[in-house]
């Protein structure tokens, strides 16, 4: 009887921490670009090498579902050695697309991402070293920057002046050649202050696991270097001329356990 009372909670747990859910943000392309195509995005972030069905079929069959240009994944697909999981994924998704991908802190922990990137070579997926890509769709181009977690970077802790040492470079290099539309895959939404200084449209984050539990009219309890009741955690934030949105990730670290903040994959609309 004791264990019949229980069901209940586990399935909702279960439920919890397995079922996709999907946020789609719809955003204008620049004033005097009427003509520009739409783009759609999907956006992925920390997976954490957890599994979504049977080699990820979950999981690909929802963003199938989505119809992307392009896949963005924000870092931590890792999560401690193993990567099997991850590789399967990228390697599935780069099928139905080109795949732009950052490195984030799990990924500098896991110290293994040579033998990561050695297995993904022959797929169509774009490692963005603090280096930019161009996307083309109708002659129009969209720019695609990725800066490196700042464990990459030699810090985890008042990393705000090296990542923006690190941006100042990327975009001075840029300079004499700009894009039509600019987006940064970054996997810390915490710096959205620093990245409205550049001539970023777009910000895509991840790395808050959208406050891992979220509690009601909250953004949820915790956030990595951000603490309690954190600000950056989920959704979209506009200032300015950018707007940053922050993905509640698919998978869990240190703390196994998701409560009424399911997976999610983001969708991004710009037309």
């Amino acid at each position: 009887m004791y264990l019949l009372s229980l069901l209940p909670l586990l399935f909702f747990m279960y439920v919890s921490n397995n079922y996709i859910s999907v946020s789609v943000h719809k955003l204008p392309h620049k004033k005097h670009k009427k003509s520009a195509p739409a783009l759609s995005v999907v956006q992925i972030s920390d997976l954490h090498n957890k599994n979504f069905g049977r080699r990820q079929s979950y999981l690909i069959r929802k963003i199938a579902s989505l119809h992307p240009d392009l896949i963005a994944v924000t870092g931590d697909l890792v999560d401690g050695a193993p990567f099997a999981h991850a590789a399967v994924f990228l390697k599935k998704a780069s099928r139905l697309c080109p795949v732009y991908i950052v490195r984030g802190n799990h990924e500098s922990l896991a110290g293994n991402f040579a033998a990561f990137e050695q297995e993904l070579k022959g797929c169509q997926v774009h490692l963005l070293k603090n280096t930019s890509a161009d996307f083309q769709k109708n002659g129009y181009t969209y720019r695609i920057t990725g800066l490196d977690d700042p464990r990459f970077l030699g810090k985890d802790k008042n990393y705000m002046p090296l990542v923006k040492q690190t941006l100042d470079k990327i975009v001075r290099q840029q300079k004499k050649d700009r894009a039509d539309y600019e987006i940064l895959l970054s996997h810390r939404p915490e710096l959205f202050s620093l990245y409205t200084s550049y001539p970023f449209d777009l910000v895509l984050c991840g790395h808050a696991h959208g406050g891992q539990f979220r509690p009601p009219f909250t953004d949820g309890l915790y956030a990595p270097n951000q603490g309690i009741f954190p600000k950056y955690t989920s959704g979209a934030h506009t200032k300015n001329h950018t707007t940053e949105i922050i993905s509640r990730g698919l998978g869990n670290s240190s703390f196994p356990l998701r409560l009424f903040n399911f997976p999610e994959i983001v969708k991004i609309v710009i037309k």
